[in-house]
């Protein structure tokens, strides 16, 4: 008797078993196809979530104010296309951590410059590579956003032709930032 009421009692606490398994994997798959499909790794997916963000509309709508766009792409890719006239500060100098000291200094002569905290705002190409200067980047206690989607998301909002047009509603008026390369 003692036995049959030990199965029973086990059997209890393993028939839920299965549908928890099905659940976590449920969820580590849906988790993994929303990394696939915004272009991350899972990692970054995750990162991205804590991420302050930025549409392109919201940019082109002049929503933000007092902004500076850092290009965390490769010089080679900010060669080919690059949104007005962004700063290029790659995430392999971010990691090795002189991008930091360089973006501080932009943010320094900006607020020099202009008397007010800049937001800084984080392109790459899908927004990858911004999620992770960002995740670098919070500590500093700068005000930095994500451009979502990128310079991809950009260009289909906003032609180069009208970057400059743009770009003068979300910048200080007559700002230009010295990077001090």
């Amino acid at each position: 008797m003692h036995s049959k009421n030990l199965k029973k009692g086990i059997i209890r606490y393993l028939r839920p078993l299965p549908v928890i398994l099905s659940l976590s994997i449920v969820g580590v798959s849906s988790v993994t196809l929303a990394a696939v499909v915004n272009h991350m790794d899972v990692p970054t997916f995750i990162a991205s979530l804590s991420a302050k963000k930025v549409t392109a509309s919201e940019l082109k709508q002049g929503k933000l104010r007092n902004a500076i766009l850092i290009d965390v792409r490769s010089p080679e890719e900010y060669a080919e296309d690059r949104i007005g006239n962004s700063l290029l500060v790659p995430l392999t100098d971010i990691q090795a951590g002189f991008g930091v000291q360089q973006i501080r200094v932009i943010a320094q002569r900006y607020i020099q410059n202009n008397h007010t905290q800049p937001i800084i705002v984080l392109y790459c190409t899908r927004g990858m590579r911004a999620v992770k200067a960002y995740k670098e980047l919070r500590k500093t206690r700068l005000n930095f956003v994500v451009l979502e989607g990128g310079i991809k998301s950009w260009r289909l909002a906003v032609p180069a032709s009208k970057d400059a047009e743009i770009l003068a509603q979300i910048t200080a008026p007559g700002t230009k930032i010295i990077t001090g390369n």
